[in-house]
């Protein structure tokens, strides 16, 4: 396979990197801990076997990643906390080690060769259709982890892939579910609903002294503030400092950073594989040898190599291509075959069989592109902007320094800094813990939170520029002041009336509208009202929530809801008709709602199979373990 002409650093054995297309696997501390686990390091233990920081870290950081491409600018430390992110990590690592230690008892765990297997399959680590050593060790670099660890990571997420697989593989769907889940979907009902809202009630409510006071009593913990600083500061932003960068500069640049613009120099060309197997010994060898020599003879006698690639070649990543490998530069083949290969010229075959560590090869060149270099045209606007940019950097710095020891020694930093040119600004920032993998402490809050009251800082680099801050007051963690925090604590007086009140008002709608009409019941409490069209599961109702549409669909015809809980209120509904589906439809969409009923099964074989693995296992998390990392 194509993989085998990479460097020889056990390059096979990088594991299931098809995951990554899934979800990016990144942890770096791999290896089971026997005997009683180390509280220090391991965020959880399952029947003894430790579950490492490093390697929870590794999986949080991987939930990170995936949440802030959906959440962008929105997502925070704190809302990674409202989703419970670490959580979520501790428990995906719990199943994994519940899984790992099941395959390993019932003989399931992945061989070598069905990890090795898996690498022909990674798009993300490949150029034209081929592995390309490049890419994996720039992945390896950026996550900060080595092949070694990233393998067995790999290899335990593979194991659990292969343990669902087999857990999931004898489940079936029988007519009669496939019939169920076809009614569920496509029979209708039409109700009439009432709506008592919520929001309304808590704008009519009010919220005496004494009632203000103790809710903020008992839910002080729901207006509690973290450590907050106020400061003043003022921010040297490079933007304003943009100089033009001259001609000659840009030539300098091109001229003392040559490397950077220039290609290497690149072969396309084919090979075959003949591969030797590792304790085929001397007769093995031979007759691997000379079916490449044969080859080779045809070649020169006239015979097409691609045709031959196709026929002989035991790299399955590129026989079906006719040996086809590409562009391939120095540095991305095993040294043995990467000397035969940049050794030939344009259209030849090499004279003899290559032997590298797996086999004999027949090499071929179709095309040379020679070491070239960029023009000075092409690359002249990207240089000038680093140049610019790096200047404008430095004189904002400069700036900063300069600036620095007047408002150091100014007794009204907002005044000085304005007599200065500058735009301070005052505010206020809290106290945040943020995991080291978001990046640790915003850089202007960690200066803020280091500096005694009346300091001021020096030059702190920040996305925006160098700022430079003074520290006006300390306000410690706590709960403000009732005056400051009156309107807040307030609302929430008249939104737990209000709540209080829409249910016992929606359950008195519900009970006198089982023998009544519900309208004219809902009209007397004063609750909203309306009546849908026919709707289903496949057929949603407009503008009525899914929890009430649900509630009304599982709800016999002539009864009434209990009170449904929704953002808007509190639904109740009577349900005034039924109607059956038409079961010919079911042919029409077989095949799908197949597929549907059989994820859902599967699904659910799954999980139980995971929670009876968990209620026989020993588990013991480790509480504060996966606490965001501090600094100082």
């Amino acid at each position: 396979m194509i993989t085998v002409m990479r460097r020889y650093r056990r390059m096979l054995q990088i594991g299931l990197l098809v995951v990554i297309a899934a979800f990016v696997l990144t942890s770096v501390f791999v290896g089971t801990m026997r005997g009683g686990p180390d509280r220090s390091d391991a965020v959880a233990s399952v029947n003894g076997e430790a579950i490492p920081l490093e390697r929870y870290q590794r999986r949080y950081q991987t939930y990170l990643d995936a949440y802030s491409r959906v959440y962008r600018d929105r997502f925070s430390p704190e809302l990674a906390e409202q989703l419970g992110l670490p959580q979520q990590a501790v428990n995906d690592l719990v199943q994994e080690a519940l899984v790992v230690q099941r395959a390993r008892a019932e003989g399931l765990e992945i061989s070598d060769e069905e990890l090795n297997a898996q690498i022909q399959a990674v798009p993300a680590f490949q150029e034209n259709g081929r592995f390309a050593l490049r890419r994996y060790h720039d992945f390896l670099r950026r996550r900060g982890t080595d092949a070694a660890a990233f393998e067995s990571d790999v290899r335990r997420e593979l194991t659990r892939m292969k343990v669902e697989s087999t857990v999931k593989g004898g489940i079936k769907v029988s007519e009669a579910e496939l019939e169920q889940a076809f009614v569920a979907r496509h029979e209708e009902a039409r109700a009439a609903w009432a709506l008592v809202d919520v929001g309304a009630l808590a704008s009519a409510a009010a919220a005496s002294d004494d009632e203000v006071q103790a809710y903020l009593k008992d839910h002080a913990s729901e207006f509690k503030l973290p450590d907050r600083r106020r400061i003043q500061y003022v921010t040297l932003a490079p933007k304003d400092f943009r100089p033009q960068v001259p001609e000659a500069d840009v030539e300098k640049y091109y001229t003392e950073h040559a490397s950077e613009f220039e290609t290497p120099r690149q072969v396309r060309a084919a090979h075959l594989l003949v591969a030797v197997p590792q304790t085929g010994g001397s007769e093995a060898e031979d007759k691997a040898r000379a079916k490449v020599a044969d080859v080779i003879r045809r070649v020169k006698a006239g015979e097409d190599f691609g045709k031959l690639a196709s026929e002989v070649s035991e790299d399955p990543g590129s026989k079906a291509k006719g040996g086809e490998l590409g562009w391939v530069k120095k540095g991305e083949m095993v040294p043995q075959f990467e000397e035969a290969l940049f050794g030939l010229k344009r259209g030849e075959i090499s004279p003899e069989p290559v032997r590298t560590p797996f086999g004999y090869h027949a090499i071929k060149v179709f095309e040379i592109k020679e070491d070239s270099r960029k023009p000075l045209r092409e690359v002249a606007p990207q240089i000038r902007e680093r140049l610019a940019g790096d200047a404008a950097d430095k004189a904002a710095r400069a700036k900063a320094d300069e600036v620095r020891p007047e408002l150091q020694a100014a007794k009204d930093f907002m005044a000085d800094a304005k007599r200065l040119g500058l735009t301070p600004v005052e505010t206020t920032l809290a106290k945040v813990e943020r995991p080291l993998m978001l990046g640790g402490p915003d850089p202007l809050e960690e200066a803020a939170f280091s500096l005694s009251v009346g300091g001021v800082s020096a030059p702190v680099k920040t996305p925006v520029g160098w700022v430079v801050l003074k520290s006006i007051e300390a306000i410690p963690a706590g709960v403000p002041p009732l005056a400051e925090i009156r309107d807040k604590v307030a609302a929430a007086v008249k939104h737990q009336k209000a709540e209080a009140l829409g249910l016992e008002r929606a359950r008195q709608v519900a009970a006198d509208s089982k023998s009544g009409d519900l309208q004219a019941m809902a009209k007397k409490a004063g609750a909203q009202t309306g009546e849908t069209a026919r709707f289903s599961r496949a057929k949603p109702a407009e503008r009525l929530p899914g929890d009430a549409q649900l509630a009304a669909l599982q709800t016999p015809v002539g009864q009434v809801t209990t009170p449904v809980k929704t953002p808007q209120g509190y639904y109740v509904l009577k349900v005034l008709e039924r109607a059956a589906p038409n079961m010919s439809e079911l042919a029409a969409e077989r095949d799908r709602l197949s597929k549907e009923v059989l994820s859902q099964k599967q699904s659910q074989a799954w999980e139980a199979w995971v929670n009876g693995a968990r209620a026989n296992a020993k588990v013991e998390t480790f509480a504060g373990a996966t606490r965001a990392p501090r600094r100082g």
